[in-house]
């Protein structure tokens, strides 16, 4: 879950509680992503390839 206009949409004040379900106890910010997709299309990232890199503050369990 990130802070943006249509999560606030869906949970009006009660936004900051979804944030008590994510592991990093805090919603993303949108910008978040622009910074992943800065990182990888620089020089550092170039021999990353055929991956998926979730933006969700540990939220998704399934490698655990």
């Amino acid at each position: 879950m990130h802070a943006t206009d249509r999560l606030n949409s869906l949970y009006g004040d009660n936004a900051s509680e979804v944030a008590k379900g994510i592991p990093a106890q805090q919603l993303g910010d949108p910008s978040d992503f622009g910074r992943l997709c800065a990182m990888l299309c620089s020089d550092s990232a170039r021999f990353v390839t055929g991956t998926s890199i979730p933006v969700d503050g540990g939220a998704y369990a399934g490698l655990q």
